[in-house]
């Protein structure tokens, strides 16, 4: 906030002093904002809450018994679905705000314990031992339906994350430590097109004005997921360099151009680590094979950009939503 602006509103009569007061704490630093913090917390305890009860059904399932715990998840789910219902905003195509501060948390709880109760059926009953592919479907389905019924952008990165497991797209930290990113040369083609699939769709909805404000959700798994895809078949398919490689390059340009429309620094930082990776490993193999000596200034001269690039256009493309 400019210091100055509400002086100059109050000499001109358009706020009263009561006003300009509250707006001269603000202004000050005397009144600071916990909004978010508190956002942040409620995320983090109902995190804690799903992973305690899952720690809860662990240690006593033997003393309380199967059918006692999975009654009582899925009455608590029944139970935050049922108040969602009944306390929820109809749908609409436009951003819908929850009824009361602490709706979509509920939502958010439903949802978790929904994916816990249908894990542990799973578990215990073996219900789709042979067609595990449906129940990750099912639970796509689901998360999706709840994300646009309620209006909730963390209840669609559940429903995008259980869709991608679907294509059997998935990372762990062992997976990441060992740089195998996706396991199988299909999984890197199933990682572009379903990377470049979402993106399809989350541009379709935007112009079609179907929750807008979800466009941004999208391709952030999209990009994630199509660079991760492309740089994973990189280093892991030679026979196919050049193909991975315009790949990703047909990727920054759409990431370069998403974070100009949407003021996102996020996707621009996707669009520089992605190139710079597919172009130091192109003059790796290629012009630069055997230029050991030129390497060190390489590296030197890019981290430097870096840090160019971090400082020029971090404050030019942050967003203001």
């Amino acid at each position: 906030m400019n210091p100055r602006l509400h002086n100059d509103l109050l000499d001109r009569g358009v706020l009263t002093p009561e006003q300009h007061d509250c707006l001269e704490d603000i202004a000050s630093g005397k009144s600071v904002s916990v909004y978010f913090d508190l956002r942040a917390l409620l995320y983090v305890g109902v995190m804690l809450l799903s992973t305690g009860i899952g720690i809860l059904i662990y240690k006593n399932i033997s003393d309380v018994g199967h059918l006692v715990l999975i009654g009582a998840l899925i009455l608590l789910t029944i139970g935050c679905f049922g108040y969602a219902f009944w306390k929820g905003n109809p749908y609409s195509h436009k951003e819908v705000e929850g009824p009361t501060p602490f709706f979509e948390y509920v939502v958010l709880l439903g949802s978790l314990i929904f994916i816990s109760v249908q894990g542990y059926l799973q578990f215990r009953y073996e219900l789709l031992t042979e067609n595990l592919g449906i129940s990750t479907l099912i639970s796509a389905a689901v998360f999706l339906f709840v994300a646009y019924r309620f209006d909730h952008a963390g209840v669609l990165s559940l429903g995008i994350t259980a869709l991608a497991s679907f294509f059997s797209i998935t990372i762990s930290p062992e997976k990441w430590y060992s740089g195998n990113f996706l396991e199988g040369s299909h999984v890197y083609v199933t990682a572009l097109v379903f990377g470049a699939a979402l993106a399809a769709a989350a541009l379709l909805l935007e112009r079609q004005r179907i929750k807008t404000h979800f466009t941004f959700t999208y391709l952030n798994f999209a990009l994630l997921i199509f660079f991760l895809g492309g740089i994973s078949g990189l280093f892991w398919n030679d026979d196919r360099l050049w193909i991975y490689i315009a790949a990703i390059y047909v990727g920054v340009f759409f990431a370069y151009r998403s974070a100009r429309r949407m003021k996102s620094f996020l996707f621009l930082l996707y669009a520089f680590i992605a190139g710079y990776i597919a172009t130091t490993y192109l003059l790796a193999e290629t012009i630069l094979r055997n230029a050991d000596f030129f390497w060190f200034y390489y590296f030197l001269l890019s981290s430097g950009g870096f840090v160019y690039f971090i400082i020029k256009y971090r404050k030019h493309f942050s967003r203001t939503e």
